[in-house]
Order: structure tokens, then C-alpha cells, then sequence
């Protein structure tokens, strides 16, 4: 059973945000059932160097979107995901000197991400991609990408 599960709880009403997103539940989940069978820490290098790359092309994609939408929080959004990145990059050094990453630091801190910036700080841009839609004759289910 996944430990976290994708529902329209979630959902940014952009379709390739929303799939990145449920790529990094998949990664949380992957990640929690290696524990679960006892493989954490065999799993964790892959998990790192996944998070490193998701980072590069979802934030990189979100930024550009937002920055073209006028979105009046980007700065504070860049800042959140640089702290993220920042994290990310920590967890690679840890492994690279030879520190013990723990995959339940890893899963405690992208479990977090999951509550508090996909459900809260992404959300914040929702109504003006929204009133894009709306301005250009969609309807907020139209999923435009």
C-alpha cells in the first residue's frame, strides 16, 4: 500500500505539473517499499540522483511558467525550491564522503514536500492559471498544458 496517494487534493489544474508530481509520489512510494523490504539503503543512491533530475527539468519547467504568467510569489518559489535543491545536493555530498544518508531522513523530508509545497505553495498559483484559461475562452477543466 502506497504511503502516499495521489488524489485531486493535489492537483495544480496543469497537466505536466501534475504529472511531475505524481512522478515524485512514485519516487516516495519506490522508496518507501524498499525500506519496507529491508533495501533502503540500496535504493537511496538512485532515489538522490532521481531527485537531482527531477529538480533540473520540473523546477526549471515551473519557474519558466510561472515567471511567463506574471506570478506576483515567484521569487518566494524560486527560494523554496532552491532550499530543496540545496537539501537534495546535501543528501549527494553526505553519500559522496561517505556519511550514512538515512532513506527515512529522505522519505520524512519529501513526505513534507509533498504536504506543505505541492498542497500550499503550488496551490497559490492555481486561480492565475485559472484566469489564463478563462482569458483564452478554457474551462478550468479544459487541462490545457
Amino acid at each position: 500500500m502506497p504511503l502516499f496517494e495521489w488524489n485531486a487534493e493535489y492537483t495544480v489544474f496543469v497537466p505536466q505539473f501534475d504529472d511531475d508530481h505524481k512522478h515524485l509520489f512514485a519516487l516516495v512510494n519506490e522508496l518507501n517499499d524498499s525500506m519496507s523490504a529491508g533495501h533502503g539503503r540500496h535504493t537511496i543512491n538512485n532515489v538522490v540522483a532521481e531527485l537531482e533530475r527531477y529538480t533540473r527539468e520540473h523546477f526549471s519547467r515551473e519557474e519558466s511558467a510561472l515567471r511567463a504568467a506574471g506570478f506576483p510569489g515567484l521569487a518566494a518559489h524560486q527560494a523554496m525550491h532552491r532550499a530543496f535543491v540545496a537539501k537534495v545536493a546535501g543528501f549527494r555530498a553526505q553519500m559522496e564522503s561517505g556519511t550514512v544518508v538515512l532513506p527515512i531522513d529522505v522519505l520524512f523530508f519529501l513526505g513534507n514536500w509533498l504536504r506543505d509545497h505541492i498542497l500550499q505553495a503550488d496551490h497559490e498559483y492555481i486561480e492565475l492559471f485559472a484566469v489564463q484559461k478563462r482569458n483564452l475562452g478554457l474551462s478550468h477543466s479544459s487541462r490545457v498544458q
